[in-house]
Protein backbone atom coordinates (compact mmCIF):
# COMPACT_ATOMS: atom_id res chain seq x y z
CA UNK A 1 0.00 0.00 0.00
CA UNK A 2 1.30 3.43 -0.99
CA UNK A 3 0.05 6.45 0.93
CA UNK A 4 -0.03 9.65 -1.13
CA UNK A 5 0.04 12.92 0.77
CA UNK A 6 -1.16 16.00 -1.10
CA UNK A 7 -3.38 13.79 -3.23
CA UNK A 8 -5.53 16.72 -4.41
CA UNK A 9 -2.61 19.00 -5.32
CA UNK A 10 -0.89 19.53 -8.67
CA UNK A 11 1.46 16.54 -8.39
CA UNK A 12 -0.91 14.36 -6.38
CA UNK A 13 -3.65 14.61 -9.00
CA UNK A 14 -1.22 13.16 -11.56
CA UNK A 15 0.49 10.69 -9.22
CA UNK A 16 -2.54 8.81 -7.88
CA UNK A 17 -3.73 7.58 -11.32
CA UNK A 18 -0.15 6.91 -12.43
CA UNK A 19 0.41 4.61 -9.44
CA UNK A 20 -2.94 2.89 -9.96
CA UNK A 21 -2.16 2.36 -13.66
CA UNK A 22 1.13 0.76 -12.56
CA UNK A 23 -0.84 -1.74 -10.49
CA UNK A 24 -0.07 -0.30 -7.06
CA UNK A 25 -2.71 -0.05 -4.32
CA UNK A 26 -3.09 3.60 -3.31
CA UNK A 27 -4.37 5.29 -0.16
CA UNK A 28 -4.99 8.99 -0.90
CA UNK A 29 -4.92 11.42 2.02
CA UNK A 30 -7.20 14.47 2.11
CA UNK A 31 -8.67 16.67 4.81
CA UNK A 32 -12.14 16.41 3.27
CA UNK A 33 -12.89 13.15 1.43
CA UNK A 34 -16.44 14.27 0.64
CA UNK A 35 -15.19 17.19 -1.48
CA UNK A 36 -12.03 15.62 -2.89
CA UNK A 37 -11.98 14.67 -6.56
CA UNK A 38 -9.69 11.64 -6.53
CA UNK A 39 -9.48 8.63 -8.85
CA UNK A 40 -12.23 6.28 -7.60
CA UNK A 41 -9.86 3.31 -7.76
CA UNK A 42 -7.94 4.74 -4.79
CA UNK A 43 -8.80 4.32 -1.12
CA UNK A 44 -9.59 7.88 -0.03
CA UNK A 45 -8.89 8.60 3.64
CA UNK A 46 -9.20 11.56 5.96
CA UNK A 47 -6.13 13.00 7.68
CA UNK A 48 -4.42 16.25 8.61
CA UNK A 49 -0.64 16.63 8.63
CA UNK A 50 -0.94 19.13 11.48
CA UNK A 51 -2.15 16.14 13.55
CA UNK A 52 0.13 13.26 12.58
CA UNK A 53 -1.91 10.82 14.68
CA UNK A 54 -4.79 11.35 12.23
CA UNK A 55 -2.73 10.03 9.30
CA UNK A 56 -3.68 6.36 8.67
CA UNK A 57 -0.31 4.64 8.33
CA UNK A 58 -1.38 1.12 9.32
CA UNK A 59 -0.62 -1.32 6.53
CA UNK A 60 1.31 1.25 4.50
CA UNK A 61 4.71 0.26 3.10
CA UNK A 62 5.62 3.44 1.17
CA UNK A 63 4.70 7.10 1.51
CA UNK A 64 4.85 9.95 -0.97
CA UNK A 65 5.63 12.96 1.21
CA UNK A 66 4.26 16.23 -0.14
CA UNK A 67 3.76 19.19 2.18
CA UNK A 68 2.97 22.71 1.04
CA UNK A 69 5.78 25.21 1.41
CA UNK A 70 3.23 28.01 1.94
CA UNK A 71 1.84 28.45 5.42
CA UNK A 72 2.50 26.41 8.54
CA UNK A 73 5.74 24.67 9.43
CA UNK A 74 6.63 22.27 6.60
CA UNK A 75 9.72 20.94 8.37
CA UNK A 76 7.84 20.24 11.61
CA UNK A 77 5.08 18.41 9.72
CA UNK A 78 7.53 16.27 7.79
CA UNK A 79 9.63 15.52 10.85
CA UNK A 80 6.55 14.32 12.72
CA UNK A 81 5.31 12.35 9.70
CA UNK A 82 8.69 10.68 9.12
CA UNK A 83 8.88 9.58 12.76
CA UNK A 84 5.34 8.23 12.73
CA UNK A 85 5.98 6.39 9.45
CA UNK A 86 9.10 4.74 10.86
CA UNK A 87 7.22 3.60 13.97
CA UNK A 88 4.42 2.21 11.77
CA UNK A 89 6.85 0.06 9.77
CA UNK A 90 6.90 2.11 6.55
CA UNK A 91 9.89 0.98 4.47
CA UNK A 92 10.32 3.80 1.94
CA UNK A 93 9.68 7.56 1.96
CA UNK A 94 9.71 9.56 -1.30
CA UNK A 95 9.79 13.30 -0.62
CA UNK A 96 8.87 16.07 -3.03
CA UNK A 97 11.34 18.89 -2.37
CA UNK A 98 12.54 21.76 -4.56
CA UNK A 99 15.51 22.41 -6.84
CA UNK A 100 16.47 25.36 -4.67
CA UNK A 101 17.98 22.91 -2.16
CA UNK A 102 20.38 21.68 -4.85
CA UNK A 103 21.54 25.24 -5.44
CA UNK A 104 21.84 26.11 -1.75
CA UNK A 105 19.16 28.80 -1.73
CA UNK A 106 18.18 30.31 1.61
CA UNK A 107 14.66 31.61 0.92
CA UNK A 108 12.05 30.43 3.45
CA UNK A 109 10.44 27.85 1.14
CA UNK A 110 13.78 26.25 0.25
CA UNK A 111 15.03 26.29 3.85
CA UNK A 112 11.88 24.49 4.98
CA UNK A 113 12.32 21.82 2.30
CA UNK A 114 15.99 21.38 3.25
CA UNK A 115 14.98 20.70 6.85
CA UNK A 116 12.28 18.34 5.63
CA UNK A 117 14.86 16.46 3.56
CA UNK A 118 17.05 15.99 6.64
CA UNK A 119 14.09 14.64 8.61
CA UNK A 120 13.28 12.13 5.86
CA UNK A 121 16.89 10.96 5.58
CA UNK A 122 17.28 10.55 9.33
CA UNK A 123 13.94 8.84 10.04
CA UNK A 124 15.13 5.29 9.36
CA UNK A 125 13.20 4.02 6.31
CA UNK A 126 14.76 4.07 2.85
CA UNK A 127 14.31 7.43 1.14
CA UNK A 128 14.27 9.13 -2.25
CA UNK A 129 14.30 12.90 -2.74
CA UNK A 130 12.72 14.58 -5.78
CA UNK A 131 13.77 18.18 -6.43
CA UNK A 132 11.70 19.68 -9.26
CA UNK A 133 12.24 23.13 -10.67
CA UNK A 134 9.38 25.51 -11.50
CA UNK A 135 6.12 23.83 -12.54
CA UNK A 136 4.50 24.46 -15.91
CA UNK A 137 1.21 24.29 -14.03
CA UNK A 138 2.13 27.47 -12.15
CA UNK A 139 1.47 29.29 -15.43
CA UNK A 140 -2.18 28.26 -15.32
CA UNK A 141 -3.25 31.53 -13.70
CA UNK A 142 -2.06 33.32 -16.89
CA UNK A 143 -5.11 31.90 -18.67
CA UNK A 144 -7.60 34.35 -17.18
CA UNK A 145 -6.00 37.58 -18.41
CA UNK A 146 -4.88 35.91 -21.64
CA UNK A 147 -8.57 35.34 -22.38
CA UNK A 148 -10.05 38.52 -20.93
CA UNK A 149 -7.33 41.09 -21.73
CA UNK A 150 -5.41 39.36 -24.50
CA UNK A 151 -2.34 39.85 -22.30
CA UNK A 152 -0.22 38.07 -19.70
CA UNK A 153 1.34 40.16 -16.93
CA UNK A 154 4.77 39.02 -15.74
CA UNK A 155 6.97 40.57 -13.03
CA UNK A 156 9.95 42.48 -14.41
CA UNK A 157 13.10 40.41 -14.59
CA UNK A 158 11.33 37.06 -14.51
CA UNK A 159 14.04 34.67 -15.79
CA UNK A 160 14.08 31.97 -18.43
CA UNK A 161 13.02 28.68 -16.85
CA UNK A 162 13.28 24.97 -17.66
CA UNK A 163 9.71 24.38 -16.53
CA UNK A 164 8.72 20.80 -15.68
CA UNK A 165 5.36 19.13 -16.33
CA UNK A 166 3.69 17.66 -13.24
CA UNK A 167 3.09 14.39 -15.11
CA UNK A 168 6.86 13.98 -15.51
CA UNK A 169 7.29 14.52 -11.76
CA UNK A 170 4.53 11.98 -11.13
CA UNK A 171 6.12 9.49 -13.53
CA UNK A 172 9.47 9.68 -11.72
CA UNK A 173 7.73 9.41 -8.36
CA UNK A 174 5.84 6.34 -9.60
CA UNK A 175 9.13 4.77 -10.66
CA UNK A 176 10.69 5.46 -7.25
CA UNK A 177 7.66 4.12 -5.38
CA UNK A 178 7.12 0.94 -7.41
CA UNK A 179 10.55 -0.25 -8.56
CA UNK A 180 13.83 -0.97 -6.76
CA UNK A 181 17.07 0.91 -7.21
CA UNK A 182 16.03 4.41 -6.13
CA UNK A 183 16.84 4.17 -2.44
CA UNK A 184 19.10 6.97 -1.14
CA UNK A 185 18.82 8.75 -4.50
CA UNK A 186 18.24 12.47 -5.03
CA UNK A 187 16.79 13.52 -8.38
CA UNK A 188 16.72 17.05 -9.79
CA UNK A 189 13.82 17.35 -12.26
CA UNK A 190 13.31 19.91 -15.03
CA UNK A 191 11.86 20.11 -18.48
CA UNK A 192 14.04 19.65 -21.54
CA UNK A 193 14.49 23.31 -22.49
CA UNK A 194 14.64 26.73 -20.88
CA UNK A 195 12.14 29.27 -22.19
CA UNK A 196 11.90 32.99 -21.47
CA UNK A 197 8.55 34.28 -20.19
CA UNK A 198 8.00 35.96 -23.56
CA UNK A 199 8.48 32.62 -25.33
CA UNK A 200 6.10 30.94 -22.90
CA UNK A 201 3.43 33.59 -23.54
CA UNK A 202 3.81 33.17 -27.30
CA UNK A 203 3.38 29.40 -26.97
CA UNK A 204 0.31 29.88 -24.77
CA UNK A 205 -1.16 32.29 -27.32
CA UNK A 206 -0.65 29.74 -30.09
CA UNK A 207 -2.45 27.11 -27.98
CA UNK A 208 -5.35 29.52 -27.38
CA UNK A 209 -5.47 30.39 -31.07
CA UNK A 210 -5.20 34.13 -30.48
CA UNK A 211 -2.46 36.73 -30.07
CA UNK A 212 -1.51 37.32 -26.44
CA UNK A 213 0.62 40.29 -25.40
CA UNK A 214 3.53 39.83 -23.02
CA UNK A 215 3.50 42.66 -20.46
CA UNK A 216 6.20 43.17 -17.85
CA UNK A 217 5.05 44.94 -14.70
CA UNK A 218 6.96 46.27 -11.66
CA UNK A 219 7.08 44.05 -8.59
CA UNK A 220 4.60 46.17 -6.56
CA UNK A 221 1.99 45.83 -9.32
CA UNK A 222 2.70 42.10 -9.64
CA UNK A 223 2.35 41.63 -5.88
CA UNK A 224 -0.95 43.53 -5.86
CA UNK A 225 -2.24 41.37 -8.71
CA UNK A 226 -1.43 38.13 -6.87
CA UNK A 227 -3.01 39.37 -3.65
CA UNK A 228 -6.15 40.34 -5.59
CA UNK A 229 -6.26 36.80 -6.99
CA UNK A 230 -6.44 35.44 -3.45
CA UNK A 231 -2.83 34.47 -2.74
CA UNK A 232 -1.96 34.73 0.98
CA UNK A 233 0.54 37.48 1.74
CA UNK A 234 3.13 35.00 3.09
CA UNK A 235 2.85 32.97 -0.13
CA UNK A 236 3.46 36.10 -2.21
CA UNK A 237 6.47 37.07 -0.09
CA UNK A 238 7.89 33.55 -0.29
CA UNK A 239 7.36 33.31 -4.04
CA UNK A 240 9.15 36.59 -4.76
CA UNK A 241 12.07 35.75 -2.47
CA UNK A 242 12.40 32.32 -4.06
CA UNK A 243 12.28 33.94 -7.50
CA UNK A 244 15.03 36.40 -6.58
CA UNK A 245 17.32 33.64 -5.33
CA UNK A 246 16.64 31.30 -8.25
CA UNK A 247 17.45 33.93 -10.89
CA UNK A 248 20.24 32.61 -13.10
CA UNK A 249 19.51 29.03 -12.04
CA UNK A 250 16.00 28.35 -13.35
CA UNK A 251 17.38 27.89 -16.86
CA UNK A 252 19.57 24.94 -15.82
CA UNK A 253 18.37 21.78 -17.59
CA UNK A 254 18.84 18.40 -15.89
CA UNK A 255 18.61 15.19 -17.94
CA UNK A 256 17.04 13.20 -15.09
CA UNK A 257 13.58 12.79 -16.60
CA UNK A 258 14.91 11.44 -19.90
CA UNK A 259 17.49 9.25 -18.15
CA UNK A 260 14.98 7.64 -15.80
CA UNK A 261 11.93 7.43 -18.05
CA UNK A 262 13.67 6.71 -21.36
CA UNK A 263 11.83 9.50 -23.18
CA UNK A 264 12.02 13.24 -23.64
CA UNK A 265 10.34 15.40 -20.99
CA UNK A 266 6.90 16.76 -21.85
CA UNK A 267 7.11 20.20 -23.45
CA UNK A 268 5.58 23.52 -22.53
CA UNK A 269 3.70 23.45 -25.83
CA UNK A 270 2.07 20.17 -24.80
CA UNK A 271 1.13 21.63 -21.44
CA UNK A 272 -0.26 24.80 -23.06
CA UNK A 273 -2.51 22.81 -25.41
CA UNK A 274 -3.86 20.84 -22.45
CA UNK A 275 -4.36 23.94 -20.31
CA UNK A 276 -6.08 25.85 -23.11
CA UNK A 277 -8.52 23.03 -23.79
CA UNK A 278 -12.25 23.13 -22.97
CA UNK A 279 -13.23 22.99 -19.36
CA UNK A 280 -9.98 24.48 -18.05
CA UNK A 281 -9.70 27.72 -16.21
CA UNK A 282 -7.40 29.73 -13.94
CA UNK A 283 -6.29 28.32 -10.63
CA UNK A 284 -5.16 31.50 -8.93
CA UNK A 285 -4.15 30.08 -5.56
CA UNK A 286 -0.68 28.47 -5.23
Amino acid sequence: MILVLGATGKVGRALVPALLDAGAPVRALTRDPARARIDPRAEVVRGDLDDVDSVPLSGVSRVFVLTSGHGGDLAARETALAGAAARAGVTHLVKLSTAGVHFGQTDPITRAHARGERAIREAGPAWTILRPGAFMDNRRFWLHTARTDGAVYVPEGDPASALVHVRDIAAVATLALTTPGHERATYELTGGEALTPAQQVAILGAALGRPVRYVEEPEPAARARLLALGWPADAVDGAFELKRQSAGREDVVFDTVERLLGRKPLTFAQWAREAAGPGTGPRPRP
